[in-house]
């Protein structure tokens, strides 16, 4: 072998270029794609929201409609259902979104809607991906009550919160707020983290495009991740009230898979021991809810389950979103105050919550 030759074989002078010539294009598909898959995510997410809380709609008003005087007690609300449904779908604007149709079925009290799309692509078309296949289920129950008797179950919102206004965070995307939209929060703690990213929230967000943590980022030093956040109701009357909210961990143990590891402050000893036995990353998904009455001030939240009489609702794991309904009794009028704290291991992962409603009677 001559010496030009070998020189020549040992010469790497522009290999770097040439694979970054040959990888580029591949390394910008990949990134594409992923956009691609993103913007799917939140098209779906759009869809869902409205196919939920329209399904929730027409089971209320079923609810109404056969208790009124002169309804047929063997109407069939399948055809009522799916107007309600599509009527609400086919208003939804979402740009990059085709095809929408929704299937509405209703079986042993439980309405079932299937709502399918496609998702236009703008990277991996280059590839002959031109759309994705979005697909969302929901179902609700519903009650068919007898006619001429009032309807059950439809108490007033007092309030509701779903984390969708009052911010510029983006979809993909979260920050930390302090004392937001009416909620007040500690000044030692990191705050309210809005947060849209699927993921996190097990790839679905039940309602909009946003939801909470508590085990917040703090931006200052010495500050507590674990969060609180309260708000205020002034002159409740005497009477029945119901918190609602959803609940799902960030963190998820497939050991502890298809289990609701949460308690009512009304629940027997034997739930609160299941929940206090599930330890594992010391309950960094610990979500702690209060109900208190305010006096001269308020008694600040004790964390010992077995003391905490204003202790409401506590969640440590759930590997989907998971609604919480909590019954509440105001024996005296006066001014109380909702307060949601997180409880478990502070390293920045804690429990999700979203649609929070505090509703006189039961909420619709």
């Amino acid at each position: 072998m001559t010496p030009l030759f070998r020189r020549f074989l040992k010469d790497a002078r522009g290999s770097t270029a040439l694979l970054f010539a040959v990888g580029l294009p591949v390394l910008m598909l990949a990134v594409g794609g992923g956009i691609d898959y993103s913007q799917a995510a939140a098209r779906r997410q759009a869809i869902a929201s409205v196919v939920e809380l329209s399904c929730r709609e027409a089971a209320l008003d079923i609810n109404v409609e056969s208790r009124k005087t002169g309804a047929d007690p063997k109407r069939d609300y399948t055809s009522f259902a799916k107007t309600k449904i599509n009527d609400a779908v086919s208003k939804l604007s979402q740009p990059g979104v085709t095809g929408v149709a929704v299937d509405t079925t209703l079986a042993s009290n439980v309405i079932t809607a299937v709502a399918t799309a496609t998702s236009s692509n703008a990277f991996s078309g280059i590839l002959g991906y031109q759309t994705v296949a979005l697909r969302v289920e929901r179902q609700c129950n519903y009650v068919v009550g007898t006619p001429g008797t009032p309807p059950t179950g439809t108490g007033k919102v007092l309030f509701a919160e779903s984390f969708e206004t009052e911010h510029n965070v983006a979809s993909n995307a979260w920050t930390v707020l302090k004392n937001w939209n009416g909620w007040t929060t500690q000044s030692s703690q990191g705050g309210i983290e809005i947060n849209g990213i699927p993921s996190l929230a097990a790839n679905e967000i039940r309602f909009g495009n946003f939801f909470a943590e508590l085990d917040s980022h703090c931006y200052t030093s010495g500050c507590k991740t674990n969060s609180s956040m309260w708000r205020e109701f002034t002159n409740l009357e005497v009477g029945d009230y119901e918190l609602s909210y959803w609940y799902i961990s960030r963190e998820r143990n497939p050991a502890y898979a298809g289990q609701t590891l949460c308690a009512y402050k009304t629940d027997a000893k034997a739930e609160w021991d299941k929940l206090k036995a599930a330890t594992w990353r010391e309950q960094t998904n610990r979500i702690e809810v209060f109900f208190q009455k305010k006096a001269s001030s308020y008694v600040t939240p004790n964390k010992d389950v077995d003391k905490a009489t204003d202790q409401v609702d506590v969640c440590v794991h759930t590997d989907k979103w998971t609604p919480r309904k909590i019954p509440l009794k105001v024996t005296t009028k006066g001014t109380y105050r909702i307060f949601f704290q997180a409880a478990g291991r502070e390293d920045t992962y804690g429990g999700l919550i979203d649609y929070i409603r505090f509703c006189s009677g039961s909420c619709p």
